[in-house]
């Protein structure tokens, strides 16, 4: 990325912590699934269930607010094209691995062998996703930044806001904190949000991934 981070519009900020989290993420899923596969932990199981399920849904509305506001918009205002369809095709090819994923991960805890899949499919995943990140990162700071200004970052700022599941509005600045470096933290939403539910969040990653956190 030819931009410092700080120098980035917040709500450009904002994306590349979700990328970077996402990404952690994943990996601790499937270190996870992976230790489970061998040494199994019911309690456990069910907490990192419930936390794939969450994950996935901040995936799958990242990328909705993605396909449903940023694209078109850039679309009008004449962005590149080759860059837009790169984007929308990656999404298209990541839906589907998302929801196998998803799908197996709500069998944990109730089959043998669930643990051991989950990790395959979460690899997969891991590296898909991204790659797509790093695709996309580029784009917007390559062919698409002539048409993204400081209105197209605000109107999708808005967006993801109203679109958001009611749950992740106190887990989303606690989380995007927690990838944050000193001097990121203007890509974190809310900060007190962030701050009062550190703890909260970091709880249920605890429970999910145990030493793997």
């Amino acid at each position: 990325m030819s931009q410092s981070f700080a120098t980035l519009h917040s709500a450009h900020q904002t994306m590349l912590l979700a990328h970077r989290a996402m990404v952690r993420d994943l990996d601790r899923v499937a270190r996870t699934a992976e230790q489970l596969a061998k040494s199994p932990n019911p309690e456990q199981a069910v907490a990192l269930r419930e936390y794939v399920d969450r994950l996935f849904q901040v995936i799958e509305h990242h990328h909705e607010g993605e396909d449903e506001f940023l694209w078109p918009r850039l679309r009008r205002l004449g962005a590149d094209e080759e860059a837009l369809t790169l984007m929308t095709t990656e999404h298209d090819e990541l839906s589907k691995v998302l929801h196998s994923w998803h799908d197996v991960s709500r069998r944990l805890g109730t089959a043998s062998g669930v643990e051991a899949e989950l990790a395959r499919l979460t690899k997969g995943v891991r590296e898909q996703l991204s790659e797509h990140a790093g695709d996309e990162e580029r784009e917007l700071s390559g062919r698409l930044a002539p048409v993204l200004g400081k209105q197209i970052w605000r109107g999708f700022a808005t967006h993801m806001r109203k679109t958001a599941p009611s749950w992740t509005l106190k887990f989303m600045p606690a989380w995007l904190s927690s990838v944050a470096g000193s001097g990121e933290r203007g890509g974190v939403p809310a900060p007190p949000v962030a701050a009062l539910f550190r703890r909260w969040l970091e709880k249920r990653q605890r429970a999910a991934f145990g030493e793997n956190y």
